[in-house]
């Protein structure tokens, strides 16, 4: 990833820092290069260095009468532009939408960190028409796609609908290069033209796992560790861990309950009971005691963020003989972990917890599905049907504990791909939200919930996970496109999450209820990580954050690094840049959920090429002039059925029998799919 302009030396940097703490301290203030200089006490070396440093990062910008001015006193927003196939692009910069026409563009692509400067106000609030005036960040370092001869020159066409068509191959070996197949190059940019260099061939687009490979690298995503990582983890994890003031569990009845493909298993839980309240112990992978702050494991895994699901594999976050092996809590194996202890009484209200380093020894590894069985009164273990017995009645008591605190609820609408021998996609799985799965979520929120209020109180140096209230005039949009729905809203209006959640479960169809979901999602503000504690709207939570996955998840690992500190008697201090530590882990989740997101994309229309006139249900998630968009139940992909289709399928587009809303359910065949265009192609059927 390329930055503008190399950092200036610690003690230009200081200066820089001076300097802006001068202009944010009279946010209006214009000055030239003069006044600067007479406003700053003491010594400050190579000024001229932090001013030019600072305009060509975009944190000060020329207003004239060389004068400079912060870039938001001038109509200026920096923000991560994201594009449309059509060659237009928006960001979202303080709580304001920028909407950006392909003439204004600059050169910039998906994923640059860009200045725009605001040119006029749109229809509807806090939305403008703007031009990219700088690029700040590029956000590429390469692109995929299908390498393309016209005449004696090469092209690129890329994977990613929203990246431009044609990019010319400028150098790179073309060995084993052919016409149609699918490639890997690294971007040059000269202005804003784009040109690349030929770096890998990847396979053919007509496979499934080529096109996974494809995502990967465009994400850039690491597949591999390196050597030294790899050794680091290899021998962190032959090291002995000590049982020193671990609180031995061993004794406890303790279970993991994961998917039925999982490795990595971070989390067990095992129940007791004290003055007749019961007691939930949630123990989670101590982690920590394998990857100590600041090490090589350690900034491996901050680099990378999260480990990445896609549908045919995993790309963990910690080297396997940790993430798989020392660290996993694998049964019958004595495992060094952290225990949240929770007392609740017999409404399922908390009481009281404590946080322990403890070595636990998992008598069972339990998928969802066998978890599901016993909580449904199955099962052949008698000591398990009792502890799913009393789980389950806990579950229940923290299912109305949250719904009366008017908790949402927005269920996933990933899916699990099924591949046939030959590593074609050939089914599509919603991942299931039945009480095995609400089981183990109840008590993972109440793990973390804890943890985020012992944080808080001992004002460690953390990342909370934070969900904003969404703004007035969002809720107020969402009822009125709710209203579109035809929906009925439990009491009316919109109050509350509880609301949200009441609406969503009526819902029957998948592929609705996913619509409605992507709607309510857009209304709420992104849930990002925090060094400061803001709260959780959604989970209508006073404080919250991510501690019970620390193979998985850095934010995670953080909280782990930072308790093993304070039971050592070590003052936690991590001395990193907090801030720019939760940018970075919001930046890698949103990473890997686009990739992961792609890649489903991508094996959904694969599957359905081989599909040509199979009929699906479907909803309508768009009406325009030429066409409909329609979303399909069982496959999650999106498709359009065009105007002359629809009207070739004895359906007319508008009047009687025709008319379309977001919503609506309809029946549609497929005509055509274009993998490498993103298109499916659909016409209306007659129920």
């Amino acid at each position: 990833m390329k930055t503008i302009g190399d950092p200036p030396s610690g003690e230009a940097m200081e200066t820089a820092h001076a300097i802006l703490e001068l202009f944010e301290a009279q946010p209006s203030t214009r000055l030239t290069y003069q006044q600067i200089a007479a406003r700053l006490e003491g010594e400050h070396p190579d000024l001229s260095g932090a001013v030019d440093h600072l305009v060509e990062t975009g944190q000060l910008w020329p207003a004239g009468g060389r004068r400079y001015a912060l870039p938001s006193q001038l109509g200026i927003v920096k923000g991560r532009i994201v594009m449309r196939s059509d060659g237009s692009g928006f960001l979202k910069a303080a709580g304001e939408r920028i909407e950006i026409d392909p003439r204004n563009t600059s050169g910039a692509i998906d994923g640059d960190t860009v200045l725009a400067r605001k040119l006029g106000e749109l229809e509807g609030e806090h939305t403008f028409r703007g031009k990219v005036e700088r690029i700040i960040v590029e956000g590429r370092k390469g692109v995929s796609g299908v390498l393309r001869k016209r005449r004696d020159s090469w092209y690129i066409d890329p994977v990613d609908p929203v990246l431009p068509r044609n990019i010319p191959l400028t150098a790179g070996s073309r060995s084993g290069a052919a016409t149609g197949r699918l490639v890997y190059a690294s971007l040059q940019r000269k202005g804003d033209r784009l040109g690349a260099i030929l770096e890998r061939v990847i396979g053919s687009p007509g496979s499934a796992e080529a096109l996974i490979d494809s995502v990967v690298l465009d994400h850039g995503l690491s597949p591999e560790f390196d050597e030294g990582v790899e050794a680091a983890a290899a021998d962190a994890a032959a090291e002995a861990w000590t049982d020193a003031g671990r609180e031995d569990c061993r004794e406890l009845l303790t279970i993991t309950v994961d998917p039925v493909d999982a490795r990595d298993f971070d989390d067990a839980i095992s129940l007791g009971e004290r003055d007749g309240n019961r007691l939930l112990y949630v123990h989670i992978a101590d982690v920590a005691s394998y990857v100590s702050h600041g090490s090589v494991l350690d900034l491996e895994a901050r680099r990378r963020g999260t480990s990445v699901y896609l549908p045919d594999r995993v790309l963990p976050m910690l080297p396997q003989v940790l993430s798989n092996g020392a660290c996993s809590l694998r049964p019958g194996e004595d495992r060094p972990t952290r225990t949240v202890v929770l007392e609740f009484d017999d409404s399922g209200k908390r009481l009281d917890f404590s946080i322990v380093p403890s070595m636990i020894r998992s008598d069972r590894r339990m998928t969802y599905e066998e978890a599901l069985e016993y909580l449904e009164g199955g099962g052949s273990d008698p000591s398990l049907r009792e502890l799913f017995r009393d789980l389950g009645s806990l579950s229940e008591d923290l299912d109305r504990q949250r719904e009366e605190r008017g908790a949402l609820d927005l269920d996933s609408s990933e899916y699990r791909v099924s591949f046939d021998e030959n590593g074609w996609p050939c089914e599509f799985r919603p991942v299931a939200s039945d009480i095995s799965h609400r089981m183990i979520e109840n008590f993972m929120v109440e793990a973390n919930r804890a943890v985020a209020d012992h944080c808080g109180w001992g004002g460690l140096p953390v990342l909370y996970r934070v969900h904003e209230e969404p703004a007035e005039n969002s809720v107020e949009k969402l009822q009125r496109k709710l209203d579109e729905f035809q929906l009925d809203i439990p009491g009316g209006r919109i109050h509350g999450p509880g609301d949200l959640r009441d609406l969503l479960e009526g819902i029957d169809s998948a592929a609705l209820r996913d619509l409605i979901t992507e709607h309510v999602l857009r209304s709420l503000r992104k849930a990002v990580y925090m060094p400061s504690n803001q709260g959780h709207f959604g989970l209508a939570l006073r404080s919250y954050m991510h501690f019970t996955s620390p193979i998985r998840r850095y934010p995670d690992l953080l909280v782990h690094q930072v308790l093993s500190m304070q039971e050592r008697g070590a003052i936690p201090g991590v001395g990193e840049d907090m801030d720019g530590l939760a940018r970075a882990a919001s930046a890698s989740e949103d990473n890997a959920e686009s990739a992961e997101r792609d890649a489903t994309e991508l094996m959904a229309l694969l599957h359905l090429s081989k599909k040509t006139g199979s009929v699906y249900d479907g909803v309508v998630t768009g009406v325009k002039g030429f066409g409909i968009f329609v979303r399909l139940e069982g496959v999650p992909v999106e498709g359009l059925a065009h105007r002359k289709d629809i009207r070739r399928s004895g359906i007319p587009f508008r009047g009687p029998g025709g008319i379309f809303r977001e919503g609506s359910r309809v029946k549609v065949a497929v005509l055509s799919v274009d993998v490498m265009e993103r298109k499916l192609s659909l016409i209306t059927v007659k129920e």
